[in-house]
């Protein structure tokens, strides 16, 4: 769906990265803070390996085959 480096903005990006198990890159501003695979979404948090990140404060990268 997205290609490497892309943004996920949309319900439906995270929740095909979720059923495929791709990798997400989460930064904030321009800061790396944490990549692996997300387990779980809602409208204002991501979860990653059970650590919430609000996804107006953090910014969520497409990075498949990490």
């Amino acid at each position: 769906m997205l290609h490497q480096g892309e943004l996920l903005t949309l319900q439906r990006h995270f929740q095909y990265h979720i059923q495929n198990a791709v990798p997400v890159e989460v930064r904030r501003g321009s800061t790396h803070v944490d990549m692996g695979v997300l387990t779980a979404v809602d409208e204002s948090f991501a979860e990653l390996q059970g650590t919430l990140y609000n996804r107006k404060v953090f910014t969520f990268i497409s990075r498949p085959g990490y």
